[in-house]
């Protein structure tokens, strides 16, 4: 078991500058051919991230034709500005769409897996997403609806209490936020399950036991976090307001002395960078979290080589990856989007010097598999929608 020791560091070795000169020409041709050459631009810029991303000295390869990408960008654009007529002119027709997408999700995100992994492959094998389309629907569809039916039973057993006591109906309204965060984590912890559970590389199969209970601890310590949080700036506001305002007249329904008070203006300004900074801090916790328990359960597996076992490490944290995204988001406001090449590249950069596969590589002998999946348009459907997930 000597070769589980070895750890394999992820690098990328892209560059902001190198990759800016690939991104303007992308945008330019884009622009000229009316959108045409995005598909190209994307199979581009795919090919040059996936070219600089290595483990062990080889780097992964992206596959798909931009041709592919065109057909289903198309069908994309069709999907969406016949939702957009329809939501605009035909509310009936788009409440019939609507129920069609939710009922098409899954094959939607079933389909961007398969796609995804087959276009990608490392040492000349490929990867790909074998779980069955049925138990897409039973994972995504049936958790989706029995969470909804669980809250609006919840709810309506809400209603039914404030006609007797409107104390107890009060204390069970504060209670569905931590039931809300249970079946959320419930619904999160089979799609992550799902997914992670899919994928192959070549003959090599990936499995993860992913537990119910770390999801759930962890969104309820994700909301007990936002709450307190929230409490304190309110408190913090409120004393800072206490000051500056005519409280009779506030009393009163009157808050022009608020309109008229720098400090108290300031206070209201600084709740929505709070508000954003708080919503961005509490994603990060979950994104980390999540991502580092994901990969600490997976393993690549061989039927025939039960000796070898491949097993995964991410170490981000909490702070930086705030860091990252509060960076990443000012670097592109101050620059008007200029800067979107190095936030691509540093974020692959940060990703990437953040995980490692551990076990000896060389004993990494896989036999490619066959894939008859060559339509790209689930996939731009998906992303049209911004949809996806899986192993990150």
């Amino acid at each position: 078991m000597e070769q589980q020791q070895l750890t394999n560091p992820v690098s990328f070795n892209g560059r902001g500058g190198e990759f800016f000169g690939i991104w303007i020409v992308n945008i330019l041709l884009s622009i000229i051919t009316l959108g045409i050459y995005s598909a190209w631009a994307k199979v581009r810029t795919k090919r040059y991230f996936y070219g600089n991303t290595h483990i062990d000295g080889d780097n992964f390869e992206y596959h798909a034709q931009p041709i592919q990408i065109l057909k289903g960008r198309l069908v994309a654009l069709a999907v969406v500005l016949a939702w957009s007529i329809s939501s605009n002119f035909f509310p009936v027709a788009s409440m019939a769409l609507l129920l069609v997408f939710y009922a098409a999700l899954p094959w939607l995100l079933w389909s961007n897996a398969r796609f995804d992994a087959a276009m990608t492959s490392y040492r000349n094998v490929h990867f790909s997403f074998t779980a069955p389309l049925k138990q897409a629907y039973v994972t995504l569809l049936g958790r989706g609806v029995g969470a909804l039916l669980i809250m609006m039973t919840y709810i309506g057993i809400i209603i039914a209490v404030s006609s007797v006591s409107v104390v107890t109906a009060v204390l069970m309204g504060a209670g569905a936020f931590v039931l809300m965060s249970v079946i959320y984590a419930w619904v999160i912890a089979g799609a992550h399950q799902f997914f992670t559970n899919g994928y192959q590389y070549g003959d090599w199969k990936f499995s993860a036991d992913l537990k119910l209970g770390f999801f759930v601890k962890l969104y309820l310590k994700a909301l007990l976090m936002g709450v307190v949080a929230a409490l304190v700036f309110l408190l913090i506001m409120f004393f800072g307001l206490m000051g500056s305002l005519d409280m009779t007249q506030v009393l009163n329904g009157d808050f022009s002395s608020l309109s008229e008070n720098l400090t108290g203006a300031w206070l209201m300004f600084a709740a929505y960078g709070v508000m954003i900074v708080l919503s961005i801090t509490l994603t990060a916790y979950t994104t980390t979290c999540i991502r580092n328990y994901i990969f600490s359960q997976l393993a690549a597996k061989h039927e025939e080589q039960a000796d070898v076992e491949y097993q995964f490490m991410s170490k981000l944290t909490v702070s930086s990856y705030v860091w990252l995204v509060l960076s990443n988001f000012l670097l592109q406001v101050v620059t008007l989007g200029i800067a979107r090449p190095w936030v691509m590249v540093r974020t692959s950069r940060y990703l990437a010097d953040r995980t490692a596969v551990i076990g000896d590589m060389s004993h990494l002998v896989a036999r490619d598999e066959a894939s008859d999946v060559k339509s790209a348009v689930s996939d731009e459907v998906a992303q049209a929608f911004d949809l996806g997930i899986g192993i990150g």
